[in-house]
């Protein structure tokens, strides 16, 4: 069974990257999303200094039950498709667990991204028997007095004793750690990366860069940037970790930002408006982006509403008139986004993706 729907997996990924270059191409809607994103909750008990999310509260968020039927209806409609989950904190969810065994029951393979606050022993015993596939922490610096310095609490022990108890139970778990670059962090990315992969041994490093802080309304000033405290100052030395860190991808080591990511980052961060853009950002005929209510819209950033679960089967919402009218007036966008998610990767990437869920699991 595992075997036939992996198959299943790589026929259906292969179909729909075609079918998505053809959608961009004509401005059409051929093909299905390709990626599916959820914001399961906003609550995260962390306090860190470049994000208010913390200071949001649950309100009317889906019911495991709900989540279960929405899920249900996507794995109709898509086939076996991978799930990406983050927050607020997607651990502190009450019944995430039941979510992610449902996925796994009913073959939807599932990445999680994690600050590893609740990720005691007990919690690490019950995700290698249930999921996620793979698990992403969010460490941003090597030494634990930076890292839990930026995330407001003692976060670092947690999460390297959560990676070592998960890799001793060999599950088969793809981990991974994801650094935010930022004023405290951006010169020893390189440092961090090298320290993630050859002593925590986890399988990937990735990226992110600094946005405008959640859970405010920062973003609509264009010169946020100048005024927060955590931009990197010196550009010509953020230059020179992200050329190391090419050239360490180029060597073969894990590092996942797509090459014309970490290109444009040190445009970004001289100015968030410069940073050059691929000739479409990979969202209006590939996202299909959940938030903990269950309104569904094609990128977080211009967050305009397509439909909601509680109401719309997800088909319904992805080939509405409304979705479209949405879609035209995302052409053209010029937003300083910079969301990894959104770089499209390349054909050999996505193959590369796929040999290391293989490697390690099946995919």
């Amino acid at each position: 069974m595992t075997l036939l729907r992996d198959i299943e997996f790589a026929v259906y990924q292969g179909s729909n990257h075609l079918a998505q270059r053809l959608s961009y191409a004509t401005d059409r809607r051929l093909a299905k999303p390709n990626q599916v994103s959820v914001l399961i909750t906003d609550i995260c008990a962390a306090r860190c200094t470049m994000c208010e999310m913390w200071k949001l509260k649950e309100d009317n968020e889906l019911t495991v039950d709900e989540w279960k039927r929405s899920l249900d209806q996507l794995r109709d409609w898509l086939g076996p498709f991978f799930l990406v989950v983050s927050g607020g904190e997607p651990f502190q969810k009450r019944g995430f667990f039941d979510i992610l065994a449902h996925c796994r029951q009913i073959g939807i393979k599932t990445k999680v991204s994690t600050n590893g606050m609740f990720l005691t022993d007990k919690a690490c015993d019950r995700i290698a028997e249930v999921g996620p596939d793979f698990l992403s922490f969010s460490i941003d610096h090597l030494t634990r007095e930076v890292h839990d310095k930026v995330r407001g609490v003692p976060l670092y022990d947690r999460c390297v004793a959560a990676i070592r108890h998960l890799q001793a139970a060999d599950r088969g778990i793809v981990l991974g750690v994801a650094s935010v670059i930022m004023e405290e962090t951006y010169a020893d990315l390189v440092a961090t990366a090298l320290w993630a992969l050859d002593e925590l041994k986890v399988d990937r490093y990735l990226v992110q860069p600094l946005y405008p802080t959640f859970a405010t309304d920062e973003s609509v000033d264009p010169s946020w940037f100048e005024r927060n405290p955590h931009w990197p100052r010196i550009p010509a030395l953020l230059d020179s970790q992200l050329a190391e860190l090419r050239r360490l991808k180029a060597a073969g080591r894990p590092i996942w930002n797509p090459d014309a990511q970490l290109d444009a980052l040190g445009y970004y961060f001289r100015d968030p408006k410069s940073h050059p853009r691929p000739d479409e950002c990979m969202v209006r005929y590939n996202a299909f982006n959940i938030d903990p209510r269950g309104d569904v819209m094609f990128c977080w950033t211009v967050d305009e509403r397509a439909g909601n679960l509680r109401r719309q089967h997800p088909r319904e919402i992805w080939e509405s008139a409304h979705a479209q009218q949405i879609r035209d007036r995302m052409k053209g966008c010029q937003a300083p986004c910079l969301l990894n998610c959104y770089r499209g990767r390349s054909l050999r990437e996505q193959v590369g993706l796929f040999k290391l869920f293989a490697g390690r699991q099946g995919f």
